[in-house]
């Protein structure tokens, strides 16, 4: 069997364990891969994404960056870098690739999302508001942007805004004494 479909054979049997939760057996079948082929794009992209599930995040940084040399306008790729750098608090380099991702593809609801948490979170309310309203434009029933950019009302005291959206999204609303609980 020669290399290509050796790799292509590989890939298939990954995709399967990946989708049994087997990761343990993804790496290795992987780490093979790169013993036949060293600059595989896929191989990089599917060791980083199982070394964030496995939150093993410093790792996943390092295989996503080498599939992103190789292929650096990947749209998943780009987006679980991003994510996998806020979650270690690099917010900038996130920020740069999720709009980067945004420049690739402008209706990428992860990266428009993306976007939106990280502005709320260094407190650009309009920005934040500005990307929730984008995503919400694509995807009126998008259950993440309904949900943080009601918040982002709430907190602005816009509570008949920030109610309609949380309760799209979450079904039923109790109103308690100061305070309300989705159910």
């Amino acid at each position: 069997m020669n290399t290509e479909n050796l790799l292509k054979k590989n890939l298939t049997n990954i995709q399967n364990l990946l989708k049994n939760k087997e990761f343990t057996k993804a790496e290795k079948l992987l780490q093979d891969n790169l013993k036949i082929e060293k600059n595989n794009f896929e191989t990089f992209f599917l060791l980083g994404a199982i070394s964030g599930i496995k939150k093993k995040f410093d790792l996943a940084e390092t295989y996503l960056k080498k599939s992103l040399s190789i292929n650096p306008n990947h749209i998943n790729a780009n987006i679980n870098l991003a994510i996998i750098l806020k979650k270690i608090n690099k917010v900038v380099e996130a920020r740069n690739l999720f709009e980067k991702v945004n420049q690739l593809d402008e209706k990428n609801l992860e990266s428009l999302c993306g976007l939106a948490q990280i502005y709320e979170e260094n407190k650009n309310f309009k920005e934040a508001e500005n990307f929730y309203q984008k995503v919400l434009k694509i995807d009126p029933y998008h259950h993440v942007a309904n949900h943080a950019y009601g918040k982002l009302l709430l907190r602005f005291n816009k509570h008949q805004e920030g109610l309609k959206l949380i309760e799209k999204i979450s079904g039923i609303i109790r109103f308690e004494k100061d305070n309300f609980k989705i159910i």
